[in-house]
């Protein structure tokens, strides 16, 4: 029976992360924390859009007590006012769901960009750990963490140098 070790699994997750094989599945790297952050603005939109549509319940309502109130207002007066405020009612839905769908969209790229270079810097610092100094990884443009990512690139030869000298030092 073969074991792998996080380092393997790791680096055939890289294998499967080329952009030829990339599915939307493999967009989630840490899935929990991803789906907080689009959570996140999914509820602040929410709250955004309550205030939105408690002003705009606020006008429809003075709209429906002015048309009560006004009996010389006709029926298609009335009429046209009524589809004024259901179309007032559409916008303010529309609006919501599209905000939802592109704060989630939003925040799923967002913290892809920000949790993919975590996995990334992980199987690298455990690769130096395991002494596996010919692995190499690069980060994706415009990924965040490149400079954490280079600093340990300048990290891998002086480990390097340090462990050839405790060898040698050893013999």
């Amino acid at each position: 029976m073969v074991k792998l070790t996080l380092y393997d699994a790791l680096s055939a997750r890289d294998l499967a992360m080329s952009r030829k094989n990339r599915k939307l599945k493999n967009f989630l790297v840490t899935p929990r924390f991803q789906l907080k952050l689009s959570l996140f603005f999914i509820v602040s939109g929410l709250l955004f859009l309550m205030v939105i549509v408690g002003f705009t319940f606020n006008n429809v309502n003075e709209v429906t007590q002015l048309m009560n109130m006004n009996p010389i207002m006709d029926f298609s007066t009335q009429n046209r006012v009524n589809d004024l405020m259901f179309q007032i009612v559409q916008v303010c839905l529309a609006g919501f769901v599209l905000y939802m769908i592109f704060s989630f969209l939003f925040a799923l790229v967002i913290s892809h960009r920000i949790a993919g270079p975590v996995v990334a810097i992980v199987a690298y610092i455990r690769a130096l750990q395991e002494g596996d100094y010919d692995y190499q990884r690069n980060l994706r443009p415009g990924d965040e963490f490149k400079e954490i990512m280079d600093e340990l690139h300048k990290l891998k030869p002086i480990m390097q140098e340090r462990e050839r000298q405790a060898e040698q030092s050893a013999d």
